[in-house]
């Protein structure tokens, strides 16, 4: 059975080219109120280290077992013990072992009924404990004065479902380099206090798309209306304006200037170059070459369209740099839609520095109005995400178009700290880094959910984390051949897209996944009978390559592998 399609309804634009900003809606501005002073500690929660007699013999259960089920199985008799000599010893029959870290012999042990501070107190009695200590709540060492920091959840959040940008602000170096992030959208308001210290400066030296040298002094152009004032203030389409200075700010707004919300680099070395375009493919790749020619190392791309344009991919592939988009945010029912089946561009290009970036929400889960599918590299949080807007207040906002600028900002601040790192380097980097989620499987490529702090410890240490992915097999249905065709190649799946009438070739999404390697299925295709012969037999590939001519079967490689 062939997959059903998908609906895009789509912005009609003039010259008939489809782009969407991928901003989903607004939320009213609330006011914030100050929470409560609490404990620095969990209550009921203590950390106890083991006396050294007792580590080691948990040490010495693991070495005397070979067998892990035997290793598993004597460790939680010996936690048993220790647990019931607790009870003994504390008078207290709740309490438990909720964590435990073998090889250092430190447990989690928790009471419901009793506090810290009196558990405390009964363990330190028992003959195993050595130490029994609070189980204290972390912060970050640094943390800006930012006005508006605290309501910054995808930063920061005590339950960890962030993305632990405040945590790379301990890793990241002063001396790093400044690295640019092209914005095209719909300008940026550069007057915005919080904003104008981090803007790209052109004014001195500044080059069109062509190369011709030009003046910036407004810190990007503007090829919707053709001028060197890309402002976010000018007239714009209806629900476009405003969007790019909100992007923005997501990354790029002053750190730990006392005013307004935080960027994306603790000292503030990721700038904003602004391009504002007309929600056209011939604007943004003149956008894109601007960027290029004015050494921009990142793209945040916050906007989607439904055509496949050649010219488009060959301005992303010529960019030498991360280009980072917006993977969409559905139709017009708000709901997301599935990007394998209904392909969204720029996200679903298959070039080596494209970033397709999907919206998840402060719980980890997918946010219901993003798009989704393995072409959906990674996602971050696009929900509730404040920024500045219109008037110069700042919005709670929710869309993918909100979820990229965190990626974008990430990749510039790997940048930063190498500014010779290959496009590979940083790409694998920063989503090999990632934190993954059981709620994000088989919707977004690998589970991956953006972690700056990994990424740049993983950048700094030159260390790109090994990472096995399932290899998506895609599948192509033919009227005019009666017949399906596959293929593993991202880098097929589009020339056939482009290059195929869907009565020729209708694309239909992943049919399974593949493994990236084991048994070879080698693929054949014959001219004599349009259609496609596939076999896992080595023998019958080489017999059927020996004895047949290329027009009733040409060998065409190996399709996929099966684990």
């Amino acid at each position: 059975m062939k997959f059903s399609s998908l609906l895009i309804i789509s912005l009609l634009i003039q010259n008939g080219f489809f782009i969407l900003p991928t901003h989903a809606n607004n939320e009213e501005f609330l006011p914030l109120f100050k929470t409560s002073t609490t404990k620095n500690y969990r209550d009921g929660e203590v950390i106890i280290t083991y006396k050294d007699a007792t580590k080691k013999e948990f040490q010495s259960l693991v070495k005397e077992n070979k067998k892990i089920e035997e290793s598993e199985k004597s460790i939680e008799e010996k936690k048993e013990k220790i647990v019931q000599s607790l009870k003994k010893t504390t008078k207290i029959d709740n309490l438990r072992i909720t964590k435990h870290i073998n090889d250092l012999g430190i447990s989690l042990i928790t009471s419901e009924t009793e506090s810290t501070e009196d558990l405390i107190k009964k363990l330190q009695k028992d003959e195993n404990v050595k130490y029994a200590e609070p189980n204290f709540i972390k912060t970050p060492s640094h943390t800006p004065n930012d006005t508006y920091f605290s309501s910054q959840w995808a930063h920061y959040r005590s339950d960890d479902h962030d993305i632990d940008t405040a945590d790379a602000w301990d890793s990241e170096s002063s001396s790093a380099s400044n690295i640019t992030v092209a914005v095209i959208d719909s300008g940026v308001d550069h007057t915005f206090p919080d904003l104008n210290g981090n803007m790209w400066d052109g004014s001195t030296i500044c080059f069109s798309d062509t190369g011709t040298p030009i003046s910036c002094p407004y810190h990007g152009w503007d090829y919707d209306d053709n001028d060197n004032n890309p402002d976010d203030t000018i007239n714009s389409t209806d629900g476009f304006q405003w969007h790019g200075t909100h992007v923005a700010s997501i990354f790029g707004a002053t750190t730990n200037n006392g005013i307004g919300i935080s960027g994306i680099s603790r000292y503030n070395h990721v700038k904003i170059m602004t391009i504002r375009f007309g929600l056209d493919a011939m604007s943004e790749i003149q956008a894109i070459n601007f960027a290029k020619n004015n050494g921009a190392k990142v793209i945040n791309a916050s906007f989607a369209g439904d055509s496949f344009i050649q010219a488009e991919k060959n301005a992303i592939d010529a960019f030498p740099g991360i280009v980072v988009t917006a993977a969409g945010n559905g139709g017009d029912d708000a709901i997301g839609d599935n990007n394998d089946a209904v392909p969204t561009y720029p996200c679903n290009y298959a070039s080596n520095n494209v970033i397709c970036v999907g919206a998840s929400t402060s719980a980890d889960t997918l946010a219901s109005f993003s798009n989704y599918g393995e072409s959906v590299d990674i996602v971050a949080p696009g929900e509730s995400i404040r920024g500045i807007q219109q008037d110069s207040y700042f919005y709670n906002g929710s869309g993918t178009s909100y979820s990229s600028p965190f990626v974008a900002g990430t990749a510039a601040l790997l940048y930063a700290h190498n500014t010779s790192a290959s496009i590979t380097t940083i790409r694998e980097t920063l989503l090999k880094s990632s934190d993954h989620f059981i709620s994000l499987s088989k919707k977004i490529g690998c589970s991956r959910r953006l972690n700056s702090n990994i990424a740049l410890q993983n950048l700094i240490a030159t260390k790109i984390p090994t990472e096995s992915c399932p290899t998506p097999v895609y599948r192509f249905w033919s009227d005019k051949n009666q017949h399906h065709f596959y293929t593993a190649s991202a880098q097929e799946r589009d020339q056939v897209i482009n290059n195929y009438d869907d009565y020729v070739w209708k694309y239909e999404g992943i049919a399974y996944y593949a493994a990236t390697s084991g048994t070879a299925i080698y693929r054949f295709w014959s001219d004599q009978n349009q259609s496609h012969f596939y076999t896992a037999s080595a023998q019958e590939r080489d017999q059927v390559i020996n004895n047949y001519d290329d027009y009733v079967w040409k060998y065409e490689g190996i399709a996929w592998y099966l684990p």
